[in-house]
């Protein structure tokens, strides 16, 4: 009897711990707090609000997806320690923070043999063709071919029209170098090119940075950073009565800041749909987070679409999904972006960024006294590795520019 009743209970025991650990285990860090909350802490947000909708329907292939989220605030030190908590037990980690937290979260992925998504943070070079087996990232911005784009919709809007191309960027690494490579990359495009100039992010006056620009004689200044830098230097050039067009990359708070300032010149490109376009999918967002997140809806683009993806990747993994049979799973997903960007984002194995990758722009027109596109979605294909460039050779990649309706 006794025998018979220790049995019974191992069962028992089996039957109520093991659904408990039968859970897909993810670990994401992001800067929740801190001075770059307002372009990251979205993404966070997103991923609680969406996986909080997934596992209320019962979770993928009949499993849950257990989120553990720690905030790194966009420092190195405190990321590091947020990789290593992260890796233990996990299948993959979640990075939607800045690129000053990148290295301690792939060297921790390399040690580990752990996919990484950069989810919210500018796509590191390893996610590119020929990428690393671990690295991915479903992020709408990415070095080298951001500047692409950004360099060619100037110059069809200078339209055979000899202008002066000037360039703000942030003083840390990526922004610094993306716009360098810029300055090289408009010199071969025929444009004028004004040396960059590099913007401190905790600068309490953006004034005499934009007084440089102003006197070089920009007719236009491209700006790749965090949203305060690029709307610090045009704020500062309007108060200069710098009467140029100004280009800036379109974080989670352009339909805000594009309403606030009303300024025609002023150009937001990025890879999202603004909400302002109210598609079906803009409206169930809304509907879903209602309540749930401290930012109003129209800043969870990047990281719905970033849950869309590893949602996708969860299912094709199956289950058991041991991380290296995640990792192969991410290698082979294609996700419908539902119109929150230009076209699907679909990764192979050599390449963890995106087969296309879709542009469009917005400005404020007084004709309509509200926000509306220029134009519409622009195609780049990614064919290859961007590659670094060298003194006064940018050595661009191939990338084929396509219009799209």
């Amino acid at each position: 009897m006794v025998r018979r009743a220790l049995t019974l209970l191992a069962a028992l025991l089996v039957v109520t711990v093991t659904p408990a650990l039968a859970q897909y285990r993810i670990g994401m860090s992001a800067a929740i707090t801190g001075p770059a909350s307002s372009t990251y802490a979205p993404t966070y947000e997103a991923y609680k609000a969406y996986f909080k909708r997934v596992n209320d329907a019962g979770g993928i292939n009949g499993q849950k997806v257990e989120i553990t989220y720690e905030d790194d605030r966009g420092e190195p030190q405190r990321a590091a320690a947020n990789a290593k908590k992260l890796a233990e037990g996990s299948i993959l980690m979640v990075n939607a923070s800045t690129s000053a937290t990148y290295k301690p979260f792939m060297t921790e992925s390399e040690s580990e043999k752990l996919p990484l998504l950069f989810g919210g943070g500018v796509c590191p070079r390893e996610a590119f063709p020929p990428a690393n087996p671990l690295i991915f990232c479903s992020t709408s911005f990415g070095s080298k071919w951001d500047s692409r784009f950004a360099l060619g919709f100037i110059k069809e809007q200078a339209a055979g029209k000899k202008v002066k191309v000037g360039f703000a960027a942030q003083d840390i690494p990526l922004s610094r170098i993306e716009l360098e490579f810029a300055e090289q990359l408009a010199k071969e495009m025929g444009l004028e090119a004004i040396p960059v100039v590099v913007v401190p992010g905790n600068t309490p006056d953006f004034t005499p940075f934009a007084q440089k620009l102003k006197d070089a004689g920009a007719d236009w200044v491209l700006s790749w950073a965090l949203w305060h830098v690029e709307v610090g230097v045009f704020e500062a050039l309007q108060r200069l009565g710098w009467q140029g067009s100004y280009l800036l990359y379109g974080h989670q708070q352009t339909q805000d800041e594009l309403a606030r300032l009303k300024a025609p010149n002023l150009y937001a490109f990025g890879g999202n749909t603004l909400f302002m376009e109210n598609l079906p999918i803009h409206t169930e967002i809304t509907n879903l987070v209602k309540g749930q997140t401290t930012h109003p809806a129209h800043y969870m683009a990047e990281g719905w679409v970033s849950a869309m993806v590893l949602e996708a990747g969860l299912k094709k993994c199956g289950w058991p999904c041991p991380k290296d049979k995640l990792a192969t799973a991410l290698a082979g997903v294609s996700v419908d972006t539902r119109g929150l960007r230009g076209g699907p984002i679909e990764w192979t194995a050599d390449n963890h960024y995106r087969k296309n990758t879709y542009y469009k722009v917005y400005r404020w027109d007084p004709s309509k006294n509200g926000i509306a596109p220029v134009g519409g979605w622009t195609r780049l294909e990614i064919k290859m590795k961007p590659l670094a460039p060298t003194a006064g050779h940018p050595r661009s990649a191939p990338a084929s520019r396509t219009p799209l309706q």
